[in-house]
């Protein structure tokens, strides 16, 4: 398992939506370029949330 930490910030002037970095080391792993896409799946359950991060094949 493999674990990061990315700072979130305000994604635009208005304040209502935030964005953080991807790791340089997930892109690799993803193999993933700017102004591709990611998807990301949320399961939450009652004692603990996990979110997925995928690269998104068209």
């Amino acid at each position: 398992m493999l674990k990061y930490t990315s700072k979130v910030n305000y994604a635009n002037l208005q304040k209502n939506s935030l964005r953080c970095g991807i790791p340089k080391e997930v892109v690799e792993f993803l193999g993933i370029d700017a102004g591709e896409s990611v998807k990301w799946i949320v399961d939450v359950q009652a004692d603990k949330t996990t979110i997925t991060v995928e690269k998104l094949e068209l």
